[in-house]
């Protein structure tokens, strides 16, 4: 991989590790400071491929391969297009030819190959599914709100929790100090022995409840997904309808010669003489030379008696 650097002033982070690099829709890479003096009108051509771009257009790159961070923000502008799901298809062949197309469109965008033919099949796809991306836009949106919601409610119950913790805590320092005060107290004024009152405060303080966590009174509402899956849960209970049972049935093999013989004859009429014998590992993996030998035969008597007949 090449090293990183801009490609206006050539500066590189060996030489400045301290450099800001961004990147634009061409891929090339540019460092903050040529970007500012490059793009003072807010547009202008790339430096290397001279591609027209806008200062607005920008954005810090993650990777060292500005190839790749173009690839991300182009998957992530067709996805909002391209965004019907399974259940948009009759089965599940058009929906993999269309995740197909999708990988296409982004590979020539990425590739620069038929961008202009690329772009006019999306045009013409956003005009004949406006409704489809509409609805699952507001349905994406939808979704993302309710796990917000979810989010937050569960981090307001996480503070709830943690500030009745610190609560209890501070209650039985509280309760501590104050057996403390009286402890002190009563060294001061009784006469009795001094012992015996330590080890009386001491069995109060020990007798303090030591707070414990009390479960949440108010449970979390949980949302559902538009698939009807819970947040909560990790899948969807399917319910499956039993078919007939098997039923294996032999496979009949035509052959346009002599009848083959049967797996038990190979070693009565000579054919597994000249053959090797299977290893324990072979054995151990359900291998059996037999069935090799077997298919062998077929092969070789399969069309033995076959005429070409010139037609097609």
């Amino acid at each position: 991989m090449e090293e990183l650097a801009c490609v206006r002033c050539m500066s590189s982070k060996f030489r400045n590790p301290n450099l800001v690099f961004s990147f634009n829709v061409c891929g090339h890479t540019m460092c903050a400071n040529c970007i500012e003096v490059a793009f003072m009108k807010g547009s202008g051509p790339c430096p290397k491929c001279l591609i027209p771009l806008r200062r607005n257009g920008f954005k810090l790159q993650q990777f060292e391969d500005a190839s790749v961070d173009v690839e991300v923000e182009t998957r992530k502008k067709i996805l909002q297009d391209f965004n019907k799901t399974e259940e948009d298809f009759e089965s599940l062949d058009d929906y993999n030819d269309y995740l197909i197309e999708i990988e296409d469109i982004i590979y020539n965008l990425v590739r620069n190959i038929n961008v202009v033919e690329t772009k006019e099949r999306i045009d013409q796809y956003k005009r004949e599914n406006k409704e489809i991306i509409m609805r699952n836009r507001m349905k994406s949106k939808r979704e993302e709100q309710a796990l917000d919601d979810l989010i937050e409610e569960e981090k307001m119950h996480s503070q709830y929790k943690r500030d009745e913790v610190l609560r209890d805590e501070a209650e039985q320092r509280t309760k501590k100090l104050r057996v403390d005060s009286e402890l002190i107290d009563s060294l001061a004024r009784s006469n009795s022995d001094a012992r015996d009152i330590v080890n009386t405060y001491t069995h109060k303080k020990e007798e303090i409840p030591v707070p414990k966590p009390k479960p949440i009174s108010k449970p979390i509402n949980f949302t559902k997904f538009s698939t009807g899956v819970k947040f909560n849960q990790s899948s969807i209970s399917i319910s499956i309808k039993e078919g007939p049972l098997f039923k294996y049935e032999p496979v009949s093999h035509q052959l346009n010669g002599p009848s083959c013989p049967d797996i038990t004859q190979l070693d009565s009429l000579g054919y597994m003489k000249y053959i090797r014998r299977e290893s324990s590992q072979e054995l151990a993996g359900g291998f059996l030379i037999k069935t090799s030998c077997l298919h062998y035969v077929q092969e070789c008597v399969s069309a033995l008696y076959e005429r070409k007949t010139g037609k097609v």
